[in-house]
């Protein structure tokens, strides 16, 4: 009798614990599931909510007080890769939503009016977040050469404009005549993963004394690319059907 009841006291234990270990995977998966919702999911706004968001970044990229207000506390966002087709160029409509500023980032494949009854259904709003670059700049890092194209850069160069963001921001955005309303992002160089895209400024290549907006993509091992480009530039059009609209 008495091993019977030790028998059945293991056993509703080993139940318990269990139902416990399934309880604290539940929690952990869900929790996992609302961080990546958070950094970058389908749009829980209409169209028409992201249309109206764009709409107010484009009348406020003239006015310096209320841009240094949404970028005060942000230097960074999280995209993941493998949400968007493969190798196509991404485009980062700048908005602000609920008051923030957001990008909502879709495909170029799917910025066409082709998709017009479908657009919502590709765009992806992404938040962003405040990253201290002391993790960055305190790293050792290796130097590569990848065959032309490529999108890579030396550390030192990503680093760089990541840091002239974080302390001369403030000032490129009073005096700067080209704030952005995207940006335009390649993707050919990068895998179906994600990764940490800081701000940063890089200089013009017709002159070199004036400050560009820029993206540097963090792979989070080592490993840094551009090749973004803010939109509209002068003298260059690209279909960008989300402008269109508005």
């Amino acid at each position: 009798m008495k091993i019977l009841k030790n028998s059945l006291v293991i056993l509703i234990f080993t139940i318990f614990g269990c139902s416990n270990d399934q309880s604290n995977l539940d929690i952990i998966t869900e929790e996992e599931n609302i961080h990546i919702n958070q950094t970058n999911s389908i749009s829980n706004y209409s169209l028409e909510e992201i249309l109206n968001g764009i709409r107010k970044w484009d009348s406020l990229r003239s006015n310096p007080d209320e841009l240094l207000q949404h970028f005060e506390n942000y230097n960074a966002l999280n995209l993941d890769i493998s949400q968007f087709p493969q190798g196509n160029t991404l485009h980062a409509y700048a908005c602000i939503l609920n008051g923030e500023l957001k990008f909502a980032v879709i495909s170029e494949v799917y910025d066409s009016e082709s998709y017009q009854d479908s657009l919502i259904d590709y765009i992806k709003i992404v938040d962003l977040h405040y990253t201290d670059i002391a993790v960055l700049t305190e790293q050792t890092y290796e130097s590569y050469t990848f065959p032309l194209p490529t999108q890579y850069i030396q550390a030192a160069d990503a680093i760089n404009r990541i840091e002239d963001w974080n302390v001369n921001f403030e000032n490129w955005l009073s005096n700067t005549t080209s704030v952005y309303q995207g940006f335009h992002m390649p993707t050919y160089s990068l895998q179906a993963q994600d990764y940490t895209i800081y701000l940063g400024l890089k200089s013009n290549i017709g002159s070199p004394n004036i400050k560009d907006a820029d993206l540097v993509i963090d792979s989070n091992n080592g490993l840094f690319y551009d090749t973004v480009a803010g939109f509209p530039r002068p003298g260059r059009q690209g279909k960008y059907y989300l402008l269109e609209l508005i």
